[in-house]
């Protein structure tokens, strides 16, 4: 079974198991409290809303990947339940924050170390004069950025299953980023497959949130130059004012259509990264 035939697989999954749905809501709900509270509240109240709701957060993702994850492998081979997903977020918590935290620092360290190259190729470029600028630091730029995104890209490309391998095969935190290493590696070909679709369906969602920000946007009153500080609703804004009611209808549209991809994207990858295990034996 390949990155093709496991979509087969991740919708007999789905067909079977409507509470996935449900648990990738209560996840995607989640996400979208802290953006969803940006937009609705006004800015001085939600700057400091935003703060700790970000920080609890980032703090939950661990416990909701863990019960999303267990709650997929459970429906592949029967029927999901929401005591699974609990069991799975508890059980699997700390290995996920720890192994969250590593994968943030390694590509921390990984952004920080091109962000000092580019600045160093241009103060060469600069420090050579104005020619040298447009041909040798643009040069050097270009090849930065190539040799950035696969920096970037390869890491992601090979520790991709690194939360997969956590919650299905019970791993500990080097452990889970060796066996997602070494799936990927054996399974070159249908692991770029994968990447494929993962790509696309994680580029509707982020249109999905590019469409709220800056819809929500729109019900922000930003006065124009010249309008009074007593001018009522709408006028003198720069953009056309939304109504709450239209806001909140829109992201509740916006939470469905997530949680929807949450749940293909989730199922799809345990059901990709059970099949590759065979390849391991």
């Amino acid at each position: 079974m390949g990155a093709i035939s496991s979509l087969s697989t991740t919708g007999r999954t789905l067909a079977r198991n409507s509470s996935l749905f449900g648990a990738a809501f209560v996840v995607t709900l989640v996400s979208f409290l802290p953006t969803g509270l940006s937009v609705l509240l006004p800015p001085p109240t939600a700057g400091v809303v935003m703060v700790p709701l970000s920080g609890l957060s980032l703090l939950v993702v661990p416990f909701l990947t863990g019960g999303l994850l267990s709650m997929a492998r459970e429906g592949l081979d029967g029927t999901a339940s929401f005591e699974t997903f609990l069991a799975g977020g508890r059980k699997h918590y700390l290995r996920l924050l720890a192994a969250i935290v590593l994968f943030v620092v390694l590509f921390g360290a990984i952004g920080a170390v091109l962000g000092m190259a580019a600045i160093a190729a241009f103060a060469v470029g600069v420090g050579a004069g104005s020619a040298a600028i447009t041909e040798a630091s643009l040069v050097a730029l270009a090849i930065l950025g190539v040799l950035g995104v696969l920096a970037v890209g390869l890491p992601v490309f090979f520790l991709q299953f690194y939360a997969a391998a956590v919650v299905v095969s019970d791993l500990g935190v080097a452990a889970s980023f060796k066996r997602s290493a070494g799936l990927v590696r054996r399974n070159l070909v249908s692991a770029l497959g994968y990447s494929a679709v993962s790509l696309a369906i994680g580029a509707v969602g982020g249109l999905l949130g590019v469409f709220f920000t800056l819809f929500g946007g729109a019900g922000v009153e930003s006065p124009a130059p010249g309008a009074g500080a007593g001018a009522g609703p709408g006028v003198g804004t720069g953009v056309p004012e939304v109504a709450p009611g239209v806001l909140v209808a829109v992201g509740a549209a916006m939470v469905v259509l997530t949680a929807l991809l949450s749940a293909f994207g989730v199922t799809y990858q345990v059901a990709f990264y059970d099949d590759c295990l065979d390849s391991l034996a």
